[in-house]
């Protein structure tokens, strides 16, 4: 899995010497498929999501079904997307399709 990292320029020698790569295309250091995302910790815009889509993906088998939608609480507002939102780190909007994403 690919995740965009948001470095400074000034701490683009840190994040090569921990095995990011440069995307000259979208002009950001991304890794991929990195067992322990601890180093970089600080470089990832959204951790929570991110480790959280990692040990998901990890742990369910592809051909897993998604998960139901989900149920409103008792004021009637559904407090939870009914399908989950992955966001790959594009600046794209949420309409728009994106190379990470699109299924075409």
């Amino acid at each position: 899995m690919r995740i965009n990292l948001k470095t400074p320029f000034a701490e683009k020698d840190a994040v090569k010497a921990l095995g990011a790569r440069w995307d000259a295309a979208k002009k950001l250091w991304y890794i991929t498929d990195v067992a322990d995302l601890t180093p970089f910790l600080r470089w990832i815009p959204d951790v929570q999501a991110t480790s959280e889509h990692a040990t998901a993906s990890a742990s369910k088998p592809a051909d897993a079904p998604a998960p139901p939608a989900a149920s409103p609480s008792k004021s009637g507002v559904i407090t939870k997307p009914a399908k989950p939102v992955t966001h790959c780190g594009c600046r794209v909007l949420p309409w728009e399709p994106c190379e990470h994403t699109s299924t075409a």
